[in-house]
């Protein structure tokens, strides 16, 4: 019995991880509405090169790719994850007030080109390469 259990759920694991798939597109529109309004917000000059739907398990994520090469990526809410502008700033309004602040006051000659925001933390990439990682709150904690 045990044997069969354990053969059904690995089946079914199996068959998820199957059935995930990636989809590319242009259409704007197969973004959640949060993501469209960043991008609107943020990046309304910058023209899609594609967006790129990646459905999982239990969870889908999106990848926006503009012409610049600048990316963005999304969470399964349309809540944006990473901003990575490559060698451009980041757009001030994005990045928390804290974070701005220790960053001009400390690397007043640096833009922030790459944010990312993960469970507990920041971490910021500094045009001259320098990565920092910041508290939700964002406080200061190391240089990464």
């Amino acid at each position: 019995m045990k044997k069969f259990i354990l053969i059904a759920l690995l089946s079914f694991f199996a068959g998820q991880i199957v059935s995930a798939q990636d989809t590319v597109t242009h259409d704007v529109r197969q973004l959640p509405q949060i993501s469209q309004n960043f991008i609107t917000e943020h990046f309304s000059d910058e023209k899609i090169s594609y967006i790129k739907i990646d459905k999982e398990l239990l969870t889908t994520d999106y990848e926006v790719t503009f012409v610049s090469g600048k990316e963005v990526e999304f969470d399964k809410n349309g809540t944006w994850r990473e901003v990575d502008c490559k060698k451009a700033a980041v757009p001030a309004a994005i990045i928390p007030e804290k974070i701005l602040q220790y960053v001009n006051q400390n690397y007043a000659n640096s833009s922030i080109v790459k944010i990312g925001k993960e469970y507990r933390h920041y971490e910021v990439e500094l045009a001259n390469d320098l990565d920092l990682e910041f508290d939700l709150e964002g406080n200061f904690l190391r240089i990464d």
